[in-house]
């Protein structure tokens, strides 16, 4: 054989190998893009099959609670239920705010309690407390000067419309506020909780209160529930950061969870009117973070 046709030969055969290879490497680049696009997609759809569960979650909540009412339930204290009608499991939490810590009218002691149970030292619990009682223009006996207080802003009066405000105040940033933020309300127009709806937080806030004694009353909440009976009532009523739930606004919360991981809140806060032809109204709808901390 001729050595050029040899030569030949070798050359075609090298640049078989090369096209093969370069196929080989298309081939990778288009499994690896199509590998990439089917996760995306899987992930936007079961973000949205989580947001669509957690906003059904809040209407099934918000049917149970007005079924309950009607059939005499009182006591709504924020414990999850699971909804799992397919593979998006939902926990489902009916939440009075009465067992929340009104921020328009809440007491110092009460405020710097909330603070202090979340880990905040004793001055600075105190310090938050006082720049809550110094933008509604209320004076605190234990409180600095409002320039020492909140950094040398003027002084005025102002009413809390949404618990969210609370985050702008001085000394607050997004870690702290989602601390307390399941602990707190703007619907209650009490200075006082009830504490047989409340979570452990709240209750942790309570002047006077331990860790021993909450938990303990926690784990007997619902005995005691079963026994309380009018002399109960007026024992809560006439404690000075207790009373009892006026049993008008709820805050329903849904979670929703898929098997990758992808979770979804939704709260729906709701007033209840007593009026059959219009039961409750809307007061608020949002979608805080699934992860976020002080439920229990």
């Amino acid at each position: 054989m001729p050595a050029s046709r040899s030569s030949e030969r070798g050359s075609i055969a090298i640049l078989a190998l090369w096209g093969l290879a370069l196929i080989f490497i298309l081939l990778a680049a288009v499994n690896y893009l199509t590998r990439s696009e089917l996760a995306i997609t899987g992930n936007a759809l079961a973000a949205a099959r989580v947001r669509a569960a957690a906003e059904a979650g809040t209407q099934l909540g918000l049917a149970r609670l007005l079924r309950r009412r009607a059939e005499g339930k009182t006591m709504f204290d924020g414990t999850p239920e699971t909804w799992q009608p397919d593979s998006v499991r939902t926990g489902i939490a009916i939440a009075d705010e009465a067992g929340k810590i009104d921020l328009n009218l809440a007491p110092l002691d009460l405020l710097a309690g909330l603070f202090a149970a979340i880990g905040q030292g004793r001055e600075a619990a105190l310090l938050l407390a006082c720049n809550i009682l110094d933008y509604r223009g209320d004076t605190g006996t234990g409180c600095p000067e409002p320039a020492e207080a909140i950094g040398e802003l003027p002084r005025r009066r102002e009413r809390f419309v949404a618990p969210e405000e609370l985050a702008q105040l001085p000394g607050f940033d997004e870690a702290l506020y989602e601390a307390v933020a399941d602990c707190v309300t703007v619907a209650t127009s009490a200075s006082a909780i009830d504490p047989r709806v409340a979570q452990r937080t709240v209750l942790l806030a309570i002047p006077g209160a331990t860790p021993a004694l909450v938990d303990a009353y926690l784990d007997h909440r619902e005995t005691m529930r079963d026994f309380a009976g009018g002399d109960d009532t007026q024992l809560i009523a006439a404690a000075p950061a207790l009373m009892t739930s006026p049993m008008r606004d709820f805050t329903i919360s849904a979670v929703a969870t898929v098997a990758n991981g992808a979770r979804f809140r939704a709260d729906l806060q709701v007033r209840l009117t007593g009026m059959p032809n219009h039961p409750y109204e809307v007061l608020a709808w949002r979608t805080p973070r699934a992860d976020r901390g002080g439920r229990r």
